[in-house]
């Protein structure tokens, strides 16, 4: 969270229509760090029916990849990481774990969840992956109960 609190005063962001139900809105923000070009996207609001507490382990997924393109993906990187977002999907339930936000650039690419427990989460994932390439993913998790990374970086956003 250290690198997000950087880019606080240069993001703009506005809602979009992509909510996977009628309760979850998002957003997308764009940003800079370190001169290169940011693109955040994520839940407005804690889901409706979502107790913090319920999904107290925050997971991050790192992907660190090299670029030209101001520190954004090239075609072959962005499409491995729609392949692996797609297998992350189906886990983005209130039961087993939320995404809470992703962060594409400055040579890197981040999916923030909160889940309910890291192993089981976890194992879940090795799963979808089982059939997939191997992704140059660091997953790293700590136990945030009341979210306070996700509310940190929520109330520096200005416009939301």
């Amino acid at each position: 969270m250290r690198r997000l609190k950087k880019f606080f005063a240069v993001i703009t962001a506005r809602l979009l229509p992509m909510s996977a139900t009628t309760e979850d809105a998002y957003f997308v923000a764009t940003g800079e760090e370190d001169g290169a070009a940011l693109v955040i996207r994520g839940l407005k609001a804690i889901p409706a029916r979502v107790h913090e507490t319920d999904l107290p382990n925050r997971v991050v997924i790192h992907w660190r990849y090299e670029t030209v393109l101001n520190g954004m993906p090239d075609a072959d990187a962005n499409s491995a990481q729609i392949a692996l977002e797609d297998a992350l999907m189906p886990l983005d339930v209130n039961q087993i774990g939320r995404q809470v936000l992703v962060v594409t650039g400055n040579n890197r690419k981040e999916w923030h969840w909160y889940v309910k427990d890291f192993d089981s989460w976890i194992a879940e994932l090795d799963q979808k992956l089982a059939m997939s390439p191997a992704y140059p993913i660091d997953i790293s998790h700590t136990y945030e109960p009341q979210w306070s990374s996700y509310k940190a970086f929520l109330a520096g956003m200005n416009g939301l």
